[in-house]
């Protein structure tokens, strides 16, 4: 006998018209909600530097003993340091992207 539990209904999809109005409302959305890309690099910087000081008052909490969640602060830490790398990553390959283009010969 064959299991029938396993074979799941299918459901009808969305139009693409339907489709084609939540994209336009989205881009609209987009427009009015867009930074500049200097506002974007601030911002995430800003966010950078949030997190690297949640890791420290986590682990300054810890070392004091005013609570006991080492878990949270090591993951806290962890935040801060995949963060920190990840911009250093992202600066770096803005550097040399900018490199390539004034070596470009015109």
């Amino acid at each position: 006998m064959i299991s029938t539990t396993f074979i799941t209904p299918l459901t009808s999809m969305p139009t693409v018209s339907s489709l084609d109005k939540d994209s336009n409302n989205l881009s609209s959305n987009e427009e009015n909600s867009e930074l500049s890309f200097s506002e974007t690099l601030k911002q995430k910087i800003q966010n950078v530097k949030d997190l690297e000081q949640k890791s420290l008052d986590s682990a300054y909490a810890v070392s004091m003993g005013q609570t006991e969640d080492i878990e949270g602060a090591m993951i806290d830490a962890t935040k801060a340091s995949v963060a920190i790398e990840t911009a250093v990553q992202i600066t770096t390959r803005a550097v040399n992207a900018y490199k390539e283009i004034v070596q470009m010969q015109i």
